[in-house]
């Protein structure tokens, strides 16, 4: 389920590689990008800012999801609260073709990231197996 994304890339990068091994269809980030307007994903945690954006299941060939730290804070309005803007440090491109499985997904993340030492180890990620380690470790 999981993509193998090298750290530290942009958000762009990320869909490319998503796209490239098949995950997604060449409409998929222009659907993303139309579904944050209306459907924000930023997540301010305890000790981290995420994103996750995602969009509807035609626009996907297979589910996966892609990790990627970002080198600088991209901006995000917060999920459920659109006038609160948070400063994602790493993305989830989620691939859902089960719409069921979002919900799920977004537990997951948001149980794990509530504990430090988790926040610690994808932060301490320093190339992609290590990215690909934690993310297999505590989200599965």
């Amino acid at each position: 389920m999981w993509k193998r994304q090298t750290p530290r890339r942009q958000s762009a990068r990320s869909v490319s590689a998503f796209y490239d091994e098949g995950f997604v269809k060449d409409t998929y980030i222009d659907a993303v990008v139309a579904r944050e307007k209306n459907y924000a994903t930023g997540l301010q945690l305890a000790d981290i800012a995420v994103a996750m954006p995602h969009t509807d299941p035609q626009h996907v060939n297979r589910p996966g999801v892609c990790i990627a730290q970002l080198k600088h804070p991209v901006e995000f309005e917060h999920m459920g609260d659109p006038d609160t803007k948070v400063q994602a440090e790493m993305l989830f491109m989620m691939a859902i073709k089960n719409p069921d499985e979002q919900v799920e997904l977004l537990q997951k993340v948001l149980g794990v990231f509530q504990q430090p030492e988790v926040v610690a180890a994808f932060r301490a990620a320093k190339n992609e197996d290590e990215l690909f380690e934690a993310a297999q470790k505590y989200i599965g």
